[in-house]
């Protein structure tokens, strides 16, 4: 008897077929059991989730929170929890943390954002009372020197404002929020501004103190006599820096249309130390030979002794010479003044540096009777 392929092969295909069919049979039965599982654990887990409302101090919401939310999705992701806060209740102290989650992980939630509150440090309040003319220093140009203050110590500093004007005693208190050593080192840094402050009013005070009326030699000027000029300054008609105001020196006036004013501060006090060295440096026979000018013009910018107190100071000729003499304006105060040829020099060019300080003004709304 003879067996061909035909025999064996049939069989053989029936049954890889059934056996392949039996396989995913099997399979799609065991992931459906698997589904029923696993839908019956989730139902399971999610009729154990509840969820607990906690309450946290209004002051500690922040630091629960988190800058964008990083401390509390991290609490979240560590508990397995979902956390939200209730709407805000402005009247009331305390804001309703809302917990949803197992049992113990609402617990554990708990625990955590408890720990958060307890391990903030204590901010406290400290208030200094500073003099007023040293809040600009505190403050700084557009609020530069107390942001920096503020950020290098990490406390808040609050600056009030309305203070009594004109009153040279005022005083603006400063509170200062943060933990005690965020306070000590605010403190530090404002007190050294006070220091700075101070120093720079000594000098100013030190300078004003040396000043002479120059206007009142002024050939427009009413003549007054040298006794009077011996006297210094013991007062400048200034006004106290206060919010929306400024010290000024009044250098010199023809009228109450007419005047010039120095504004008080690093400036002038620049100002004193230049006619020093420009007096060194022009009383000195070489140098006073070498800057020596053999055309004088107006409009001519030049180096011009005071009759007066004998120094050299910045000034511009405004007349033509005559007489061995020609007028003079000596542009950092504003004032005029008949000067001897001899005594007009070519300016070192340096000495042009600082700005002038000489502004004229008027007075506003102010008219003759």
């Amino acid at each position: 008897m003879k067996w061909s392929s035909q025999h064996f092969t049939l069989p053989i295909l029936l049954g890889v077929s059934l056996t392949s069919v039996g396989i995913a049979l099997i399979y799609l039965l065991y992931k459906k059991d698997e589904e029923d599982t696993s839908s019956r654990r989730r139902h399971v887990e999610a009729a154990k989730r509840i969820s607990v409302e906690y309450k946290v101090p209004r002051k500690f919401v922040p630091a629960v929170i988190g800058r964008g939310g990083s401390v509390i999705k991290d609490v979240q992701s560590k508990t397995g929890t979902q956390i939200h806060f209730k709407e805000d209740n402005l009247e009331c102290s305390e804001r309703v943390c809302i917990i949803r989650g197992t049992y113990e992980s609402t617990c554990f939630a708990q625990e955590m954002i408890k720990s958060i509150i307890e391990n903030q440090p204590l901010i406290e309040t400290y208030e200094i009372y500073v003099p007023q003319k040293a809040c600009a220093r505190i403050i700084g140009r557009g609020g530069e020197s107390v942001q920096e203050i503020q950020r290098s110590s990490s406390a808040k500093v609050i600056i009030e404002s309305g203070c009594a004007l004109y009153d040279p005693n005022s005083e603006t208190r400063i509170i200062i929020k943060g933990t005690a050593e965020q306070i000590a080192a605010a403190l530090s840094q404002i007190e050294e501004k006070v220091r700075q402050e101070k120093e720079a009013s000594a000098k100013l005070e030190a300078s004003s103190a040396s000043r002479l009326p120059r206007a009142n030699l002024s050939p427009r000027s009413t003549a007054i006599n040298a006794t009077e000029h011996s006297q210094p300054i013991e007062s400048s008609k200034s006004l106290q820096g206060t919010d929306g105001t400024m010290e000024v020196y009044v250098s010199a006036m023809e009228t109450p249309s007419k005047f010039w004013v120095q504004i008080v501060g690093c400036g002038t006090t620049a100002l004193d130390e230049l006619v020093s060295e420009m007096t060194a440096y022009y009383n000195d026979e070489q140098n006073y030979e070498q800057h020596k000018l053999t055309d004088i013009t107006p409009g001519q910018i030049c180096a011009a002794k005071f009759n007066f107190d004998e120094q050299w100071y910045r000034a511009e000729v405004i007349s033509a010479p005559e007489d061995g003499q020609c007028e003079v304006n000596f542009m950092d105060y504003g004032d005029h003044d008949m000067v001897e040829l001899d005594n007009i020099l070519d300016l070192r060019t340096d000495f042009l540096c600082l700005r002038l300080q000489a502004v004229e003004c008027s007075l506003n709304n102010v008219k003759p009777r």
